[in-house]
């Protein structure tokens, strides 16, 4: 990484979402903290916008506004001050969700999400420019058995173990992906709720514990789910509230749940591909159907996309509209490899983001069971090292987000010919 604190200044400087006189005021160590808080928080970007565009797509505004205020704690970070009140006014405007207006937040989508994505290319091209060394949030996941995952999870004293040793192997393949969700989820929650907090706002503190003590439930933590209806209970006169004791028992409801969130990141819980178990009585009851996007003619060459969003599975039927390839599509990791048992495609769509998933995991696993076919690569960042990292693992090109019709027809014609 270059150290040169003026020459960082400089670069830095020269994002114009970004605050420029708080950055100059850094000191040498304060800078060199900053680039690190900037890479973290360009890395987790991806994952986040993806969470976001899926809860928009789906129009479930009240996780848009927790995914919404997951990225704004970044930007906060990060000090982009006008982004930051774009999306604190907007929050504000649609915290209760029960009302919400679609075309109030189309209208915001349109231009905000863009206005995030051109940030955050810009940040990368310094970083890259910097020679600072990417952050890899997807680490390597562990492929394990339903009982190995089952004896991580018994080790989680805060959670029900009666209900997660009732598991079916395809329920606790989904309880995994719940509580995988479960951190950012809770992140969202405890910023509303602090926010609210501060500014003596009881009646969003008790809606914010009701939405928490609903992700207590779905993550089977009955007891802290407990003692969050008891709070609701108590507290739900606003009068009788002391503002001093109240404070003080919120914290400390706020640190256990911490405490849990903690503990669930430490036990890096693993992706669990029942789809290539050999307990077939599991298989039975898992949806593993692929999706035909398009069924091109009789012999056609095959495309398979692997992509949690059905909007780029659209995006990508989209763009080859014209052509009579067989296009078909996957949202998860076990349908994937359910579909490849049997087929062997001429040309993959990987993502860089699934749901409970690995990418780099899914590419090896291709590649181990013995397909051969071109794998096209979609990530909305990738370094020198990256990129070296998937084509050794059987990347055999890349393509930037958001995507453009003419980058997939000219991607799929350098490999495919009809």
């Amino acid at each position: 990484m270059i150290t040169d604190n003026e020459i960082i200044k400089k670069r830095l400087s020269s994002l114009t979402d970004l605050d420029t006189e708080t950055i100059k005021s850094l000191s040498a160590k304060q800078l060199l903290s900053f680039v690190q808080i900037l890479n973290i928080t360009a890395s987790t970007y991806p994952m986040q916008k993806e969470a976001l565009e899926y809860a928009y797509a789906e129009n479930d505004y009240a996780s848009f506004i927790q995914w919404l205020q997951v990225i704004n704690s970044g930007l906060i970070e990060i000090h982009a001050a006008k982004l930051v009140k774009e999306s604190e006014k907007f929050v504000n405007i649609n915290q209760d969700t029960t009302n919400a207006k679609h075309e109030r937040f189309k209208v915001f989508h349109g231009y905000f999400v863009p206005s995030l994505d051109i940030l955050f290319n810009e940040v990368h091209k310094v970083l890259v420019e910097l020679e600072v060394e990417e952050v890899d949030v997807q680490k390597d996941n562990e492929i394990l058995g339903p009982e190995d995952v089952r004896k991580r999870l018994l080790a989680l004293k805060e959670l029900d173990s009666n209900k997660i040793e009732d598991l079916s192997d395809e329920n606790l393949c989904k309880y995994v992906q719940t509580l995988n969700g479960f951190h950012a989820e809770f992140k969202a929650q405890e910023h509303g709720l602090r926010s609210s907090l501060k500014i003596n706002h009881y009646a969003f503190v008790i809606q914010w514990l009701t939405a928490i003590e609903k992700t207590l439930e779905k993550i089977y933590a009955s007891e802290l789910a407990s003692v969050c209806r008891n709070h609701i209970e108590s507290n739900k006169n606003y009068n009788n509230i002391r503002p001093e004791k109240f404070e003080v028992d919120m914290n400390y409801f706020l640190s256990s749940l911490e405490i849990l969130s903690e503990d669930i990141k430490s036990i890096n819980l693993p992706l669990m591909l029942i789809a290539t178990s050999d307990n077939k009585e599991a298989l039975k009851n898992i949806d593993l159907q692929a999706e035909i996007l398009s069924p091109g003619f009789e012999g056609a060459k095959t495309i398979l996309i692997i992509n949690k969003m059905k909007m780029f599975m659209n995006s990508m039927k989209n763009a080859l509209s014209d052509t009579q390839y067989r296009l078909v599509g996957v949202t998860s990791i076990e349908a994937a490899a359910n579909f490849l048992k049997n087929t062997k495609p001429d040309l993959f769509f990987v993502d860089e983001d699934l749901h409970g998933a690995n990418s780099y995991t899914l590419i090896r696993i291709i590649r181990a069971a013995g397909q051969n076919a071109p794998i096209i690569f979609t990530t909305s960042t990738i370094t020198r090292d990256s990129m070296i990292k998937f084509m050794e693992a059987g990347v055999a090109d890349f393509i930037m987000k958001p995507i453009t019709p003419s980058d997939v027809k000219n991607k799929v014609a350098n490999f495919l010919s009809l």
